[in-house]
């Protein structure tokens, strides 16, 4: 499929530069998104306010003031649902920054925390990963390239902080879409040298979902060892699922990457493997909010082996959150609510199976072919991830 000028643009809906509506605590009109989460200026001073004041707060009532199911507008002098609500919502504390030295004591406790409730609403939920989605996609497009021999291996990454933010200080890649010659000879994108002017998408992709799982509060919760058994567990699959998505929701045919080109290139080793997730993405029809959703329930997989008996039970509560609402939005969206629900969760059967392929393609494929290769071929993510 040759690809033009005509490549689509953004949706508008993906737009970082998108107000909110509203204030996803008290329902008044919002500022903007802070601690990534749509908030008015009065709710994100009282977060900011309260976490600094160490001080509890306890409610004098039946601890629903700011269940706005019960009640038109929230009982605005009530702190401890107010603050209570800013966790339900997903705020988070470690995205703040103080002048002093080093951060209260609560924001260390707070930022570990996730509230699951019944009042976590549907469309709180899609709005939140809506949000996030809107970072990882504004992260692909963007400028930043980094050479990998910096990244190194995934322990290296949950070191440092979340690189997603870093597309708003590069902008978009600059030459975007490129125009891909037919005629001329396919490369295979994996064996590449780096270089500035273009990105290694086997490379990038892999690291944008690495960060994309890291912004999920879940994942902050578990300890070192246990993130790393699931972010190598579950990267590959998801990432094939992301670029599987994107290309369906732009309408293309074969695998395509935000610059407009074809990586991997339906001629190389495994490529039927790659894009085995696309047919039944059409074949269902898949909208925005369930692929949101199923991404999701991905990465809160508890079923990973060798995780420790407290991250299973973390994860098994955040995945029933995500399937819960997941549920909730085909039984409202759909007639057949409940056998829609089954067919999406089956798309995740094919994740885990096209991943395990996608391992054995490099472990006989791509393997002997890099231990004959100078070691700038070497991508240390990926073998790690791969390996």
């Amino acid at each position: 499929m040759a690809l033009s000028a005509n490549y689509p643009t953004p949706s508008p809906s993906l737009s970082i530069t998108d107000r909110p509506a509203k204030c996803m605590i008290c329902d008044r009109p919002a500022h903007g998104f802070h601690c990534d989460v749509a908030t008015c200026k009065g709710c994100k001073t009282f977060f900011r306010r309260q976490l600094l004041s160490e001080r509890e707060v306890i409610c004098n009532l039946n601890k629903d003031c700011y269940d706005l199911k019960k009640r038109r507008t929230p009982l605005f002098r009530c702190q401890a649902c107010r603050f209570e609500k800013c966790f339900l919502v997903g705020m988070n504390p470690s995205l703040l920054v103080f002048r002093c030295s080093s951060p209260p004591g609560p924001i260390r406790n707070y930022s570990m925390r996730r509230i699951i409730s019944t009042e976590t609403t549907l469309p709180d939920v899609i709005e939140w990963l809506t949000h996030l989605e809107v970072k990882v996609e504004n992260f692909r497009r963007s400028a930043y390239n980094p050479n990998w021999q910096e990244i190194r291996k995934v322990e290296n990454l949950l070191k440092n902080t979340n690189k997603l933010s870093l597309a708003d200080s590069y902008g978009p890649f600059p030459g975007w879409p490129v125009q891909c010659d037919p005629a001329l000879k396919v490369q295979n994108n994996y064996f590449q040298y780096f270089s500035p002017d273009r990105k290694h998408w086997w490379f990038f992709n892999l690291l944008t979902i690495v960060e994309n799982i890291k912004a999920f509060s879940i994942f902050q919760q578990l300890d070192l060892w246990d993130q790393l058994i699931l972010i190598r567990h579950v990267s590959v699959g998801l990432t094939t699922f992301h670029i599987s998505y994107f290309t369906v929701r732009n309408k293309f045919q074969l695998i395509t990457q935000p610059d407009g080109s074809q990586h991997p290139h339906r001629s190389e080793v495994g490529y039927q493997t790659v894009s085995s997730l696309i047919g039944p993405l059409y074949r269902i029809g898949i909208r925005h909010e369930e692929y949101l959703l199923l991404k999701a329930i991905g990465i809160c997989n508890p079923a990973i082996p060798d995780l420790s008996k407290s991250a299973q039970v973390l994860i098994d509560k955040e995945r029933c959150l995500f399937s819960n609402t997941l549920l909730d939005y085909c039984l409202r969206k759909r007639n057949d609510g409940p056998s829609r629900y089954a067919e999406l969760i089956g798309i995740l059967e094919l994740v885990e199976i096209q991943q395990k392929k996608l391992r054995d393609i490099y472990l006989f494929s791509f393997g002997p072919v890099l231990a004959k290769l100078p070691k700038q071929y070497t991508i240390s993510l990926i073998e790690d991830v791969f390996g």
